[in-house]
């Protein structure tokens, strides 16, 4: 920061907005006449998270908005395929035709690593990383 008395000429530059958010969530669209459950996982406008507010598809008219969780950290979901292993370390998917998590490459998204291995109530916990399209 340039002070009066500086020995080398500075000039300070003032951004007065370049972050628009910390990049934890983001506005997306429900389309119209589709529901999403608070706490799932969805893919929406190109994004994969978790929706943070339930809404019904029958009220769903004109397509709504909502916050949608893609901060990368860990979860706990049992919105899992239940028939596959989930074992720890493995590459996790969300297959977007049946709208489940998945350790097999499905056409869908990578969307982060298995850290808990499945248990006995189908649940498992993981690892988001940034979305990345997958095709099968």
């Amino acid at each position: 920061m340039a002070y009066i008395g500086q020995p080398v000429p500075s000039t300070v530059i003032s951004i007065s907005q370049l972050k628009v958010s910390d990049g934890k969530s983001v506005e997306v669209t429900v389309p119209a006449g589709t529901g999403v459950t608070a706490g799932d996982f969805y893919v929406l406008d190109g994004f994969f998270g978790a929706v943070l507010k339930t809404i019904k598809a029958e009220n769903n008219t004109n397509g709504e908005t909502v916050a949608l969780q893609i901060e990368n950290c860990e979860y706990i979901s049992s919105q899992i395929d239940t028939k596959q292993t989930f074992a720890k370390g493995a590459d996790l998917y969300f297959d977007t035709s049946k709208k489940v998590l998945t350790d097999q490459k499905v056409a869908g998204y990578l969307v982060g690593k298995v850290t808990v291995a499945k248990d006995a109530a189908n649940t498992i916990q993981f690892i988001r990383t940034p979305a990345v399209a997958v095709t099968a």
